[in-house]
């Protein structure tokens, strides 16, 4: 099998816009692999990936070092600043119904603020600095973009992979209607000093991915 492309999708880094670049260009080609989400208790990540003949691109949540064995693929992923993502993934969540997801029902049953929220749920407190990439050197990759310059970076991985992929097009955003609160919580200096603090190996995280990949 040929495959020629590996997009771990960070959650809210912009990775649903991408699977429909993806898909545009791949077709049935494209394999998503949501079954696999490290920041998912209720997932089985031991299994090793089995695609279909024909398979020529994979693209969801799943560890950066999923797919390795397939040495041939462009591998690449975008990040976010941690704080927004996290407020991201929270109002997200909030805004999004019941699915059968244990992880999420059990969220939209206890509500927890945002402090709990990130103190409490350890795959997301440590989700790049652990439960995607945890033990993964992000240099092994070949491309990393960030959703802060996502024009920028989709750009330059359209002319890397000779597709295009266009960065007007949003899938999957978050819902608007907790605005004014999000709003209010993202200007709360005490709330974001300690969001800081708790997600403070995903910030060096991240701050060390932009040294690297600017």
């Amino acid at each position: 099998m040929s495959l020629e492309v590996v997009s771990v999708h960070l959650p809210k880094a912009a990775g649903s816009s991408l699977a429909a670049g993806l898909r545009a260009h791949f077709g049935a080609a494209l394999i998503l692999d949501y079954g696999h989400d490290p920041a998912n208790p209720d997932h089985i990540l031991s299994a090793a990936p089995t695609l279909p003949p024909g398979t020529r691109a994979v693209h969801g949540h799943f560890r950066g070092d999923r797919y390795v064995d397939y040495r041939a693929a462009c591998r690449f992923t975008f990040l976010r600043e941690p704080v927004s993502n996290l407020f991201s993934i929270y109002y997200f969540w909030r805004s999004y119904p019941a699915h059968g997801n244990a992880t999420h029902d059990r969220f939209l049953a206890e509500r927890p603020t945002i402090v709990d929220f990130a103190r409490h749920c350890w795959p997301i407190r440590r989700l790049m600095s652990v439960s995607y990439f945890g033990g993964i050197d992000l240099g092994s990759f070949d491309f990393v973009g960030f959703y802060e310059t996502r024009e920028l970076d989709l750009a330059r991985l359209s002319t890397r992979l000779g597709m295009p992929l266009a960065s007007d097009l949003f899938v999957n955003r978050t819902s608007d209607a907790d605005a004014d609160e999000r709003q209010a919580s993202m200007e709360d200096a005490t709330t974001l000093a300690t969001l800081r603090s708790l997600l403070a190996d995903d910030i060096a995280f991240y701050e060390r991915a932009r040294q690297r990949w600017e």
